[in-house]
């Protein structure tokens, strides 16, 4: 990490939720149809895939009352 302190934004991680639910983490599954939005709230492991031809869009965006959570995040990946 000190050479590329920003890989784990450049990483893909696939787990498998098996292994997830073995280690009793809970594991929650959705499926996003078009003109739904998924909501992903702070601290949460979150991954995705298509199952056939896609257009897609990422928004990030946050309140004021995020911003808390947000230090926090930067101060972890500094660790």
């Amino acid at each position: 990490f000190r050479e590329a302190p920003d890989l784990l934004l450049q990483l893909v991680t696939m787990v498998n939720p098996a292994d997830l639910r073995e280690k009793g983490l809970r594991v929650c599954r959705t499926v996003q149809r078009a003109g739904e939005y998924i909501v992903t709230y702070p601290m949460a492991y979150h991954a995705g895939f298509n199952l056939g031809a896609n257009c897609a869009e990422a928004v990030n965006f946050a309140t004021p009352d995020w911003v808390a959570w947000g230090n926090a995040a930067q101060e972890r990946y500094r660790q």
